[in-house]
C-alpha cells in the first residue's frame, strides 16, 4: 500500500449534518457515518477514536474534514476486513493557516473492500477533535487526463470588462500539474460555479497565497488529484488567485487563455468554470463563519464573473452555486441567496463595463429655500459621448440636464425636502453607462414662513415661485409692476401647512422689466403672513 501524508486544510467549522457535505463533498464519493467518539489519555496526549458504520462499496481511500484547537495533530486510519483489524496507516493532514479546520486523507493503489474503518487522532490534553464529515473515494471514478492539450483553443477578447488582477500559480508557489491537463471546453464553456471552502479563510495577501498552496497540497497529496480542483479562488477581500494552469501560457490572462478541466463539481466539471471563495459563509457551521461577503469581495466577484462571461462566452444566467449540482450547502446560504442579484449585476456590468469612460467630480450645496446648486467637473475623458445629471430621491430618478458636449457646468435645482443624491452619468459607445461621480445632500424644511426667490431669476419664458407655510390658510399670490399696478393674479386657494408649495408663472407675455410678486396668507380670523419679492423679466 502507498501511504500519503496529508497537509492541506480546507475550511469547515462546527456544521450540522445538513451542511457537512461541502468541501469534502468534492473529494469523496460516499459519505460514511461515524459512531460516537471514544477518548483515552496517554500522558500529555489524548487519543480521539472514531469508528465508521458498515461500508457497502469498494474504495481506494478515505478522506475527512475536521476541527481542532490543538497545536499538535497526528492521525491514522485502519481497516476492518473479515472481522480483523489491519495495521494503523498514517493520515496525510493539511491544516488551515487561519482557523481550526483541517483535512485528512489516506489512499491506496489497491482497491479496498473493507467492511469498516477507524480513525484515531492524537492531540494535546484538554483539546478535542471534531469530525465534520468523513467518507470514502474510489480513484477509478476520477476523470482521467487522457486527452491531448488543446494549445490552439480560440479565445475572445473584449473591450467592456477589464480583467481583474490575478495572482498566478507562480505567485503562490504551485507544484507542477501531475500528468497532462485536458481542455475544459469540450466543446464549449457551459457554466460558472460559485463555491466556498467553508473554512481556510484568508484576509491578507500573505494568508491567501498560503491557503491556496495548502489546498493544492491536499488535493494532490491527500486526494491524489493532478492539481488543485478549482480554476480560480478568491480571498475574503476580493483578491483573485489562479487555480489550475492555463493550457496556453502564452495567452495573457486579460485575453482569456484556454482553461484546464477541473475537479470541483462531481459529475459536472466539463465546461464548468469553478471559483471558490476562501472562507465560511454558512452561519450554522460555527462561529468562524462570516455572515456576508465584504463589499470589496462582492465587487471583485462581479467583475470576475463578468470577465469570465465575456471572455469565455458563458451567459450570466448560467452562473450557478455548487448546490445546484449536488447535495451540499456550498456556497453557503449567505452567498447562494445572493446569486439572483449577482446574475443581474453581472449582466448589467457587461453593458456598462468596468473599463472607465472617464473621471469626474461633483459638489452640491443648498440654501434655506431648498434650492440646490450642483457643480461638476470632468477630470478625464476616455470615450464619453453624452452625459446626464440626475437627481435621485428614494426610487424616484429625475434627469435634470443632458449634453453631448463634455464640459464642466453647474445647475440650480428645486429639490424636495429629504435626502437627495445627484449623479453624473456618462454614456459611451454601445450605450454603455457609468456613474462618474455622485454627491448626497439633505434638504430640510425651514420651519418658518418663506417666500423664495423666483427661479430662474431673471426669467424669459416662465418662472417658478415657491413658498413654505408652517401654518395652513388661504393664499393669495399676485404680480405687480414697479408702479404698484396688479399685473396678474396667480393663485387664491387654501394651502396645507408644513410643506413647500409651487406656482409656475408664464412670463412670455410680460414686457422686460422689474416686477414684484406678493404672497398674502389669511387664517380664520387674521392675516398670518405677508411678503413680497422681485421678479426680473428679460427678452
Amino acid at each position: 500500500m502507498i501511504v500519503i501524508r496529508l497537509s492541506v486544510p480546507i475550511i469547515l467549522l462546527l456544521l450540522p449534518l445538513v451542511a457537512r457535505a461541502q468541501l469534502v463533498g468534492d473529494l469523496i464519493h460516499d459519505a460514511v457515518e461515524l459512531e460516537t467518539a471514544r477518548t483515552s489519555e496517554q500522558g500529555k496526549t489524548v487519543l480521539w477514536s472514531y469508528a465508521s458504520v458498515a461500508i457497502d462499496s469498494a474504495f481506494t481511500g478515505v478522506a475527512l474534514q475536521g476541527l481542532t484547537s490543538s497545536d499538535t495533530l497526528h492521525g491514522s486510519v485502519r481497516l476492518e476486513d473479515g472481522g480483523q483489524w489491519g495495521e494503523w496507516q498514517t493520515l496525510y493532514i493539511v491544516r488551515s493557516a487561519t482557523d481550526e479546520a483541517f483535512l485528512a486523507a489516506w489512499r491506496s493503489v489497491e482497491v479496498q473492500r473493507a467492511s469498516r474503518f477507524e480513525l484515531r487522532f492524537a492531540v494535546d490534553t484538554g483539546h478535542e477533535v471534531t469530525i465534520l464529515l468523513a467518507g470514502t473515494f474510489d480513484a477509478r471514478k476520477d476523470a482521467p487526463n487522457t486527452e491531448a492539450p488543446q494549445q490552439g483553443d480560440t479565445y475572445q477578447s473584449g473591450d467592456v470588462i477589464t480583467a481583474p488582477r490575478l495572482y498566478t500559480r507562480r505567485d503562490w508557489g504551485a507544484e507542477p500539474f501531475r500528468g497532462t491537463p485536458i481542455a475544459l471546453n469540450r466543446p464549449d464553456y457551459r457554466f460558472m460555479t460559485l463555491h466556498h471552502t467553508a473554512g481556510f479563510g484568508a484576509v491578507t495577501l500573505a494568508q491567501g497565497l498560503d491557503q491556496v498552496k495548502r489546498i493544492q497540497d491536499f488535493h494532490q497529496n491527500g486526494r491524489g488529484w493532478s492539481d488543485i480542483g478549482y480554476q480560480f479562488l478568491m480571498d475574503q477581500e476580493g483578491r483573485l488567485y489562479q487555480g489550475r494552469p492555463f493550457l496556453n501560457r502564452s495567452v495573457p490572462f486579460s485575453l482569456g487563455p484556454p482553461l484546464a478541466h477541473g475537479a470541483h463539481v462531481g459529475g459536472a466539471n466539463t465546461g464548468n468554470i469553478g471559483v471558490s471563495l476562501m472562507g465560511c459563509y454558512h452561519p450554522p457551521e460555527g462561529g468562524n463563519c462570516r455572515d456576508a461577503m465584504t463589499p470589496a469581495a462582492i465587487d471583485s466577484l462581479l467583475v470576475t464573473f463578468a470577465f469570465l462571461a465575456e471572455r469565455y462566452g458563458v451567459s450570466p444566467q448560467l452562473m450557478r452555486g455548487h448546490r445546484d449540482f449536488s447535495s451540499t450547502a456550498c456556497p453557503g446560504d449567505n452567498n447562494y441567496m445572493q446569486l439572483p442579484s449577482f446574475r443581474e449585476q453581472v449582466a448589467e456590468l457587461l453593458t456598462t463595463g468596468n473599463a472607465p469612460l472617464g473621471q469626474a467630480a461633483m459638489h452640491a450645496r443648498t440654501d434655506s429655500t431648498g434650492v440646490v446648486v450642483v457643480r461638476w467637473a470632468f477630470l478625464e475623458d476616455l470615450g464619453i459621448e453624452e452625459y446626464s445629471v440626475m437627481r435621485k430621491m428614494g426610487e424616484q430618478v429625475v434627469t435634470l440636464t443632458t449634453s453631448d458636449e463634455v464640459a464642466d457646468g453647474r445647475i440650480a435645482d428645486l429639490a424636495s425636502a429629504g435626502h437627495n443624491e445627484y449623479l453624473l452619468v456618462a454614456r459611451g459607445n454601445r450605450n454603455r453607462e457609468q456613474i462618474l461621480a455622485s454627491v448626497e445632500i439633505d434638504v430640510h424644511n425651514p420651519g418658518r414662513y418663506v417666500l423664495a426667490r423666483s427661479f430662474p431669476n431673471p426669467a424669459s419664458r416662465e418662472a417658478v415661485i415657491r413658498y413654505y407655510l408652517p401654518a395652513p390658510g388661504v393664499v393669495t399670490l399676485r404680480i405687480y409692476d414697479v408702479n404698484g399696478r396688479e399685473v396678474s393674479r396667480l393663485e387664491e386657494s387654501y394651502r396645507e401647512e408644513e410643506q413647500w408649495h409651487t406656482t409656475v408663472v408664464d412670463t412670455s407675455s410680460l414686457p422686460s422689466g422689474v416686477y414684484y410678486y406678493q404672497l398674502h396668507l389669511e387664517g380664520f380670523v387674521e392675516t398670518l403672513h405677508r411678503d413680497a419679492s422681485p421678479l426680473v423679466v428679460i427678452r
